[in-house]
């Protein structure tokens, strides 16, 4: 099987966090891959001399690049859409993350181990990088993959879309927040969309994603020792001038999320 991966990366004003995601997709050791970046910055990636630099690096060790400068940011949720519909690489597997990832050298090679299994769509872990990682025990790991937990009425209350509960004791990293690193079959891009329903933070939109692709028959996997690490910048830099817009928004979209759900359970039970 053929197995090169377009990488869709969205960026917007972290110039120096996409650097250090570059230098650590260019040390997997997996390197069948080509790469697509949406460009949503004040000032163009381009016109970045350390980001030129190891862009065209990239271009030179046999990658293909795609820049895509939107010059009017219209949310991520778009801007992921936008990189689906961009897409002309035709490769048969699509890996998306953030900008501010840095991954451990075996994270792809991980989650294409995942994929031979079986499996549509391969996550792995994602600490932040900010925390010291926890001694992660085998009696902690609770072996969760698509599971999702709603009450007698419907409400969502507990959603493992991505990956399991790695930590079962404090429950150190809910999947609810991390599970951006996604490698899967791009044939799902013709039947999945990111949602339109959301704020311009699009905050749930890879559960959206995730479940969307659960609901059309696709398989979700998980390797707990494929390990990769967030800076947890915020994009753009500083928030939007009211400094309570970006909680209020998460807030809206993980409402919109959890009324969706219960749609989706009423439906499909």
């Amino acid at each position: 099987m053929n197995k090169r991966i377009t990488i869709h990366i969205c960026s917007k004003d972290r110039h120096s966090e996409l650097y250090g995601c570059l230098i650590s997709l260019r040390n997997q050791t997996v390197q069948d891959w080509d790469l697509m970046i949406l460009d949503e910055s004040q000032t163009p990636i381009t016109q970045c001399y350390f980001l030129s630099y190891i862009i065209n690096r990239i271009k030179l060790e046999g990658h293909k690049v795609k820049l895509i400068k939107n010059e009017i940011s219209k949310g991520v949720c778009y801007a992921r859409n936008k990189l689906i519909e961009e897409d002309s690489y035709g490769n048969p597997l699509c890996l998306r993350f953030d900008d501010d990832i840095l991954f451990g050298k075996d994270y792809i090679k991980k989650l294409l181990e995942v994929i031979d299994k079986g499996y549509d769509m391969a996550s792995g872990v994602i600490p932040l990088l900010g925390q010291p990682e926890l001694i992660r025990e085998n009696k902690f790991i609770r072996p969760i993959i698509n599971n999702h937990e709603f009450d007698k009425e419907g409400n969502l209350i507990r959603q493992n879309d991505d990956c399991g509960f790695c930590y079962l004791e404090k429950e150190i990293l809910p999947t609810h927040q991390y599970r951006t690193n996604c490698l899967y079959l791009s044939e799902i891009n013709k039947k999945v969309k990111y949602p339109s329903n959301l704020t311009f933070t699009g905050f749930r939109e890879e559960g959206f994603f995730s479940f969307k692709a659960i609901l059309e028959g696709y398989k979700i996997g998980i390797c707990t020792s494929a390990i990769s690490f967030h800076l947890n910048t915020p994009s753009g830099g500083v928030r939007p001038n009211d400094p309570n817009q970006y909680a209020k928004n998460v807030q809206l979209d993980d409402q919109t999320f959890k009324d969706w759900c219960k749609e989706m359970y009423k439906k499909h039970g």
